[in-house]
């Protein structure tokens, strides 16, 4: 029980503890109306939450984490495709060319990137057909 009330089956919980104490069908619907009311003020306290957020003005790392992060990953991920794949391969190149020998460069685990950089197409193509089809919001 306590693992539905913290784990967002709330709602559902409390619907269920409804029917088991109310025995009428009027009842039972009244009190089914009133939760589907707490729900929807739930829902709009949420839209009131994600509102003030995205008109936030927060300065400072923590306002550049707020706004930035999608960013700032998907710059991270292009920067380390650009070295694994561009920029070192053209440093191992010149300096086999100039016979230069040096300590072996850095290689990124790419097994670990490369699932990352995948989700993060997909899920801007998604948004992608998602504004196509006229779905986004």
């Amino acid at each position: 029980m306590l693992g539905k009330l913290l784990g967002g089956g709330s709602i559902k919980a409390i619907g269920d503890i409804v029917d088991d104490l109310y025995t009428s069908d009027e009842e039972r619907n009244e009190a089914k109306i009133a939760l589907e009311k707490l729900q929807s003020k739930l829902k709009e306290k949420q839209m009131d939450i994600n509102l003030a957020d995205s008109q936030s003005t927060a300065g400072g790392i923590s306002g550049f984490m707020q706004r930035a992060w999608r960013p700032t990953i998907g710059m991270t991920c292009a920067v380390a495709l650009l070295w694994e794949f561009v920029i070192k391969q053209f440093l191992v190149f010149v300096l086999a060319v100039f016979s230069i020998e040096t300590m072996p460069l850095p290689a990124l685990d790419m097994g670990v990137l490369m699932p990352l950089v995948m989700a993060m197409l997909g899920f801007g193509g998604l948004r992608s057909f998602e504004k196509a089809r006229g779905i986004a919001k």
